[in-house]
């Protein structure tokens, strides 16, 4: 089985890694600005992709976040200004296909776009000077990088769709407009679950995927549904897609109640078994949960279950399940990955949507499509009224 094609960076833009891999004859202690001002065109730099990306997240996750460009500001400024000189190059050194992994268009636009926005604002003449340096530079940057690259740095997001479906987040999972599950309509090959072994060894908390389908493909869970599914091992998966979900502690412990409402089908019946035991916990964007991603599904660790039980509405026949579950402790923070999906992970998701529609108006016709969009809208504003309304309780506890 392929591993998991999905990696994941800190948020200070820091792995250890340089942001560029020197030539031989550059010096060791050399620093971005320095080596690629110094050097001549036999010493280009190769530019460390993978560090760039992290680069890239990280600022653009503050910027989002926190409206400044946080721990990354000075490996900011440091790239900016040397990425301009070496744009001056009869042949710089950055190509396209750099630009296009990293995003660095993305992190180009982001940064002019709260730049411009904090120009009608009363406060753009307290912005530190750094900040207003490094707005400018990336505005004459993307200039540069537009008569360069000229009509292909415009149809940037077309190829990386065709990337996203040919060797990335949707390899091996297709479009099928037969199926009829309320959570997608995507499938991949079935394939044997992933032993406990190796499922701790390639996933952890924080892993990210478009759909249930793609951590299906790489083995966490064994189906598309939204149902508790076992390892080879006897490791459960449970992936946590819809109902809601309420904060019982924090205090030193993390406990939260999940609650679904459904038919007896829906009530994860095979839990009753394993209260007491742990399980790996899934969660989608489509939760309503403090801890639920903004968009697809994640992993977000492991969770013992304390307690199951059901309720039944003899009024509407339906049942209600009530699922107490206890964060295990000696894994990965939650606070390191409440932030994921990354910027880059969002760009990623959008173009999936954008596929995901096309799809449907091509083989269902305009009025599906328009059906589609609208359901998606009504979701996304009751989510949002959800979050307001937690947020505001909590701002009187």
């Amino acid at each position: 089985m392929d591993k998991p094609n999905d990696y994941h960076f800190n948020f200070d833009g820091s792995n250890g890694l340089p942001l560029v891999r020197k030539s031989p004859s550059a010096s060791r202690g050399a620093s971005v600005e320095s080596l690629l001002s110094d050097s001549d065109e036999s010493e280009k730099p190769d530019w460390n992709k993978t560090e760039l990306l992290g680069l890239s997240d990280a600022v653009r996750a503050s910027l989002k976040y926190d409206k400044n460009l946080g721990p990354g500001a000075d490996k900011l400024s440091s790239f900016l200004d040397a990425v301009l000189k070496d744009e001056e190059r009869r042949r710089p050194s950055l190509d396209f296909d750099t630009i296009e992994h990293a995003r660095l268009d993305k992190l180009l636009a982001d940064i002019i776009q709260l730049a411009d926005m904090l120009k009608v604002t009363n406060f753009a003449t307290e912005l530190p000077l750094r900040f207003r340096v490094d707005a400018a530079n990336a505005k004459k940057l993307r200039m540069l990088w537009r008569q360069r690259f000229r009509e292909q740095y415009f149809m940037i997001d077309h190829m990386r769709s065709a990337v996203l479906v040919k060797g990335g987040r949707l390899k091996d999972v297709s479009f099928n407009c037969a199926l009829k599950y309320d959570l997608g309509k995507w499938q991949t090959k079935a394939s044997d679950p992933m032993s406990e072994l190796e499922s701790n060894l390639q996933f952890i908390p924080g892993h990210w995927w478009l759909n249930i389908a793609c951590a299906q493909r790489d083995g966490i869970v064994a189906s598309p549904l939204e149902a508790p599914t076992k390892s080879r091992y006897g490791i459960t998966a449970l992936p946590l897609l819809t109902g809601k979900e309420e904060v019982l502690q924090t205090d030193g412990l993390n406990i939260v109640k999940y609650i679904r409402k459904g038919r007896s089908g829906d009530m994860h019946v095979p839990l009753i078994s394993q209260v007491g035991t742990q399980i790996r916990i899934l969660r989608g964007y489509r939760l309503k949960s403090i801890y639920a991603p903004q968009a697809g599904v994640r992993y977000d660790g492991l969770y013992t279950i304390r307690q199951y039980g059901t309720k039944l509405d003899i009024a509407t026949n339906t049942r209600k399940l009530e699922l107490t579950l206890e964060w295990v402790r000696d894994q990965k923070a939650m606070e390191t990955f409440t932030r994921i999906p990354t910027p880059s992970q969002l760009d990623d998701w959008t173009l999936y949507e954008k596929l995901e529609g096309d799809k449907i108006k091509l083989m269902e016709g305009d009025a599906r499509y328009l059906e589609w969009n609208l359901q998606h809208e009504e979701e996304r504003i009751d989510r949002e009224d959800w979050k307001r309304d937690r947020e505001f309780r909590a701002s009187f506890s």
